[in-house]
């Protein structure tokens, strides 16, 4: 089952703001959208954490289903993947990440931000809440 997350967060990467971290899961047509304060990678971590901490809590749904995660955050992707460095202030939501890995087994893939239904439909509901 394939399932995507995003998010979204006006500023520079290291300044605290409000942003807004999303999951989709098109098979299910579950889209989950939410504020989140934090920097970028904060928020881009809350996305991917998000998702998995609503398959852990719905595991009947999704038991003996292979997950395809696609992030379009290419530092997460990497990072969770063991192929990039973390920095310090993102180690927490890393390791959060690694520790839901070993509990629920998925892949995890970067997906470029028009590719992702997570990410290209955030600038219209956003301006819609606005």
């Amino acid at each position: 089952m394939q399932c995507y997350f995003s998010s979204s967060k006006p500023g520079a990467p290291d300044e605290v703001t409000d942003g807004t971290v999303t999951f989709v899961i098109p098979e299910l047509k579950i889209t989950f959208r939410a504020r989140y304060r934090g920097t970028r990678g904060a928020c881009e971590y809350a996305g991917l954490l998000a998702l998995l901490e609503f398959v852990e809590i719905n595991p009947k749904v999704f038991r003996n289903r292979a997950l395809e995660i696609y992030g379009d955050s290419f530092t997460v992707v990497n990072q969770v993947n063991n192929r990039m460095l973390c920095r310090r202030e993102l180690e927490s939501f890393r390791n959060m990440a690694l520790i839901l890995k070993q509990r629920i087994p998925f892949t995890l893939d970067w997906v470029t931000p028009e590719a992702n239904p997570a990410g290209t439909s955030l600038p219209d509901q956003q301006a819609a809440a606005g």
